[in-house]
């Protein structure tokens, strides 16, 4: 599923791609999406594209924007020739295509009036960014403060933080040091800097590394610049032990014995 720094970099490209285009219509492939209007943004320039948690926005100047959830396996991309399998494309006035690929159709796509998504994101309680504003310790400490569970459970709550998932979450971890089961109410203050510096240097870096006109999503067989997540039995990049692979709610979590405080 894709996490902040995959939203982020969708968002960025439909910016780059729509901002200041006149949408000639929309064409729909998938019969889930008939019957939403969204044929109705037909006529209107895109204002800008952005990212809020795990969502994208395209903001049009007739006062409705699309909101898009990836899910599983969702994405936006450059679909020029249309040789994409799609479940719907976005037609531009330059005769470019973006099309919405979604393998699973797992996938939301909608149009909604822009004055109501402050409504739309509070009613799904999400919690504030992470990024691209410089958190301290001090700022994580608050925002999982009172949660008893293991710290990468609670770092995956969007209603405390948004856009963290089970990737970012394990590679923030064995960064800071900290063992996955840790209890979260059982950090200190230097432990919670740490995670707060890795946090913002796991999503710098697969910005990075993983920017461009398409996501490769590393259940479907991408490639991926992750240190520890995915590479059960593999050396540990900073100290050989093998790296292990553990389960916490129904989600697998990586990290390094060798590597990591005690879980305490």
């Amino acid at each position: 599923m894709p996490e902040l720094p995959e939203v982020e970099i969708m968002a960025q490209n439909l910016d780059r791609w729509l901002r200041g285009r006149c949408i000639r219509g929309v064409e729909l492939q998938d019969p889930k999406f008939e019957g939403l209007g969204l044929e109705a943004s037909a006529g209107s320039t895109v204002v800008r594209a952005w990212r809020r948690a795990k969502y994208a926005v395209v903001d049009l100047d007739c006062g409705r924007s699309f909101l898009i959830h990836y899910r599983m396996t969702g994405k936006t991309v450059l679909d020029e020739d249309r040789s994409r399998r799609a479940r719907l494309w976005i037609e531009m006035d330059t005769g470019e295509s973006i099309a919405f690929v979604d393998p699973r159709r797992f996938g939301e796509f909608m149009l909604v009036p822009t004055a109501s998504l402050t409504g739309i994101f509070e009613a799904k309680s999400l919690g504030p960014e992470p990024w691209p504003y410089r958190r301290d310790g001090l700022w994580w400490a608050k925002a999982l403060n009172g949660l008893r569970g293991p710290i990468k459970t609670a770092m995956m709550r969007q209603d405390r933080v948004v856009g963290i998932g089970n990737i970012l979450a394990s590679e923030s971890l064995f960064l800071a040091g900290l063992h996955p089961r840790r209890a979260s109410n059982r950090l200190d203050r230097v432990e919670w800097q740490r995670l707060a510096d890795a946090v913002h240097q796991v999503i710098d870096r697969t910005l990075a590394a993983e920017s461009g006109d398409e996501i490769a999503y590393v259940n479907m067989g991408g490639q991926s610049s992750f240190l520890v997540y995915g590479h059960e039995g593999e050396p540990c990049p900073r100290c050989s032990h093998p790296i292990v692979r553990i389960v916490q709610s129904s989600r697998s979590t990586f990290y390094c014995s060798d590597c990591v405080d005690d879980d305490k």
